[in-house]
This record gives C-alpha cells, structure tokens and sequence, in this order.
C-alpha cells in the first residue's frame, strides 16, 4: 500500500486602491517652490520618511497611507493546481 501527500495550491494578483489623503502644501514646507510634478516625484521618494498630514495616529505619510480604507480592489491571474511531495 502507497500513501501520497498532495497539497492545493492557489495563486492570484491582488490590487488594491485606497482611499485618498490629501496634502495641503503649506504643510510641508520641504516642497515650497515645486512644480507639481516635482512635489509628485518628492513625494514618492520621499513619503516614508514625511509626516503624515494630520492625523497625530500615524507617524509617518507611509503608515497613514496604509491605513486608510479600501476603495477598490481587484483579484486577478487566479490560478489552482495540485502537488505532491
């Protein structure tokens, strides 16, 4: 008699949009004299390390933009297969 471990395996892509957060500028003093195209580069190399925009919960720009709710999100490429060991 011959046992045989099989296992399910799952896989997808996994998009998600997350509500806005709006940056008022004055605030951020770090950007005075930017283009907005140059505030858009600024802040994706840089919103790890900015402070967040005013919720006093979070301690950076990257941490409250993780925490805001899920607008929209989309599951794709789903794929299921079996294996054995």
């Amino acid at each position: 008699m011959a046992k045989i471990n099989v296992y399910r395996t799952e896989s997808y892509d996994t998009w998600i949009l997350k509500e806005p957060v709006e940056i008022d500028t004055d605030n951020y003093p770090e950007m005075e004299g930017m283009t907005e195209e140059e505030m858009k580069d600024y802040i994706r190399e840089n919103y790890h390390d900015m402070k967040p925009t005013s919720n006093k919960w979070y301690g950076s720009l990257s941490e409250e933009l993780d925490g805001q709710d899920v607008r929209r999100d989309k599951i794709t490429n789903e794929d299921q297969d079996i294996m054995f060991d």
